[in-house]
This record gives C-alpha cells, structure tokens and sequence, in this order.
C-alpha cells in the first residue's frame, strides 16, 4: 500500500492525510556511515505501517489515499499531494538536511500549514548541530485534550539514541516499534483534523525547482578545519614526496584511488553533516587555538606527525595541547606508505611529546584520533564523531571572560574532556 509516484485509482481527488518525505540511501557502494537510510524498503514498510496505523486512528478504512510516499522523487502526482496533504512527516537523517530536493519539499509544505502539522520521526541518530532548522528530534507527542499513545520509557529512550530505524531493527522488543509508530499515528491524525487542504482553484505549484531550500547552507553551523602537514618544499630529510603536494592543504595519506587531497574530502563529508565547512592552515587559525582571536565556531585540526621531525612544530603544539580546547578535535592520519610504518616507533614519540595532554585525558576515541589513524574508513567515522562532539563542546563552553587562563578554567577543561 505504498504510493510509488502513481495516485491509486479512485483516490486522485482524496487529500492524503500525510506526506512522507525522505532522502534515499545510494543506490550501489552505499554509505555505512554518516545517518543516511540503509534501504529504501525499510522506508516504504514503516510507510505501510504507518498508514495502517493512521488508519486505525481515524476510523477510515481507505488506507491507500491516507498517505504519500514519494517513491520516485518529482513529477505531477507529488506535486499535487505535497501541496494538499494535511501533514508532513519527514524521515529526519543526517542526510536529509544535505539533501535540497527535500528542503524545497519541506519548503512548500511550510509555507502553506501550520508548524504542528509537521511531524517529525528521527529515523536514525543526528546530532542537533546537524539540524539547519528548527525541529524536535523527540517522539511526537499529541496536543491536549488527547492521550498520548503509552510508549515505555525504555523505548523512548532507545529511539532518542538509535532512531526508529535502530527500534525496527531490534528482535528484542518489536512492540517499541510499535509503540512508537501509533504516537506518531496519533499525531499525523491530530493535524489531519485542524489543517485543511488548499481551497479549489488555489494556484498550483508546477515546478519544485522554483522553491527555495529550507536547508541552505547559510543556515548551516560552520566548522573550521585546520591541517597540519608540510608541502613538498618543507618535507622531512628523506621523507618521500608521493604524498604531498604544494600546499599542506594538498596532503593525501591514504591510497584509496579517489585522487582527493584529504581535507577536501573532510569538507565534503562535513557538509553532508550539516556543517559549513572552512579549510585554513595551521598557521591560519592558531590565533584562535593559542586565545589571540575569539572562536567564532569548533574546530577540527588534522595533523600530519611527519610535520613534527621540526623542533619548533613540536612546542607549537604543545603550546596549543596545554590550552586544552574541548571544541577543537584532533585526527591524526597516518600514510599508509611503508615509509611511514618504518617510521611508527619515532611518529608516536614525537606525537606524545608535542600532545601530551590529548593522548592522556578524555575519551578514548579522542586519545585513539590523536594517536594515529591508519584508513579513510576509520578516519570518516572518527571525524563524523568528533565533529559533533567539538561542536556540541563549543555550543557549551563558557564565555570568554570566564575563560581567562585561570585555573578553574583548566580544571572545567579536563572535566568536558572526559564527559
């Protein structure tokens, strides 16, 4: 019972009761990380169970026109259902904010409804940094005077972390699920009962591409990426050049074939979060990490160790170290070239001269980011983590003029950076 672009027969004239939005995983060599939806089949069978729920709530038995599933991305059909349906249920992603056919979609809906009558579901986890708009990533919850559905604490809590994808996939408690799909039935059926549907002869809108995107990355939370690393006029004695190029901007120490300089591809994957993304060099923001220039955002600083065979690029660092920024993350790649593994033993010790603070205190994700990263798997998974948390660290830390070089300071330091 899923619309697949095409109206049901007999329910062109109906308005759905609910339209699902959501942005499709890759068809092929898929994205493991990052939020983005495992399978779109997963999306249409919680579309089914949704629209039997509604179903169920409202009394109706015509479930094929209930709702909307935009299976095929454009056309007609959508238009007409996006701009009459009475609500609008958006499968929230990581990828689904990166996604502009989706914020033109969330666009169109916004201007013509009421802000209740959108409902949120967070399919799997993103962190509120990620979220260019306003919207609750918790469980729906109905207005008065109605109920809410009985969802068990457990369940509430699972969903906040896993999503609703996370609770279908469990064995365990299949009736969390179902808990939660009745709650955001319930909800969907509210908002069908206080939003009509445009007036006939309102004028309709032809052309997606005329809407704006509600998630355009001006709205995005910027994010500075610094990198540590030399260029091809300022390598190591004997260090080989295959990695490098004329600015440390260029450096690429992984052999995946893609033939992208490392920070660029970070920026990329940072924008897919939801950031906005700007590269400098080390020397360019250590202003902001040594306290000369307020931060006007977090950051994440990837360090080549090779950079380190200079004595003064070891004190610089440590100068930064003591600082003890929680809102700056540190990804430290290694090359995967056998010059590089030849050289471990010495890396590491440089490394734990220049931050010796990084690699003792805090989380061991962040100590083991530090210490050395050997793949671009590893080293996209760890940036998508510490990207958020330095983010969420620098929405949290204190204003500056509490921050003063203090003691206290120090102290609140290592308590964020073991949180």
């Amino acid at each position: 019972m899923t619309y697949d672009g095409r109206a049901p027969r007999g329910s062109r004239d109906k308005a759905p009761h609910f339209f699902l939005s959501y942005a499709p995983a890759p068809s092929s060599g898929g994205e493991s990380q990052g939020g983005c939806i495992p399978a779109d089949k997963n999306v249409k069978e919680f579309y089914t169970d949704l629209t039997r729920a509604v179903a169920g709530g409202s009394g109706l038995l015509t479930t094929p026109s209930l709702g909307y599933l935009d299976a095929e991305r454009g056309g007609p059909v959508m238009l007409r259902a996006l701009q009459r349906c009475h609500s609008f249920v958006p499968l929230i992603t990581r990828r689904y904010f990166a996604d502009g056919y989706c914020g033109r979609q969330w666009s169109v809906f916004a201007r013509r409804a009421h802000p209740k009558a959108v409902v949120p579901v967070l399919w799997t986890p993103v962190p509120t940094t990620a979220v260019p708009v306003v919207v609750k990533l918790g469980l729906p919850v109905p207005d008065p005077p109605l109920t809410p559905v009985h969802v068990d604490e457990d369940a509430l809590y699972h969903y906040a972390r896993r999503g609703l994808y996370g609770l279908r996939q469990s064995p365990d408690r299949p009736e969390y699920y179902d808990q939660c799909v009745r709650r955001i039935a319930q909800c969907v059926v509210q908002a069908a009962r206080r939003v009509p549907e445009p007036a006939p002869g309102e004028a309709a809108l032809t052309d997606l591409a005329d809407v704006p995107d509600a998630f355009a990355a001006s709205s995005w939370h910027p994010l500075g990426i610094a990198v540590l690393a030399p260029d091809t006029g300022h390598l190591p004695p004997d260090r080989s050049d295959t990695k490098y190029g004329a600015e440390p901007r260029d450096w690429q120490p992984f052999s995946d074939g893609l033939g992208t300089a490392l920070v660029d591809r970070t920026a990329e994957l940072a924008r897919n979060l939801g950031f906005a993304p700007e590269i400098h060099t080390y020397d360019e923001a250590e202003a902001v990490f040594l306290g000369r220039r307020e931060a006007t955002s977090p950051w994440v600083l990837i360090l080549d160790p090779w950079v380190l065979h200079d004595r003064a690029a070891i004190e610089r660092l440590r100068a930064f170290d003591a600082r003890d920024l929680p809102w700056v993350s540190v990804l430290t790649p290694l090359a995967d070239d056998p010059q590089t593994w030849q050289a471990r033993e010495t890396l590491d010790a440089r490394l734990r001269e220049a931050l010796p603070r990084r690699l003792n205190t805090g989380r061991a994700i962040q100590r083991g980011a530090a210490a050395g990263i050997d793949n671009s798997e590893t080293f996209n998974s760890r940036f998508i983590e510490l990207a958020d948390s330095a983010a969420q660290q620098y929405l949290n830390r204190p204003s500056p003029s509490s921050t003063s070089n203090s003691a206290s300071a120090d102290t609140q330091g290592d308590q964020e950076a073991q949180s």
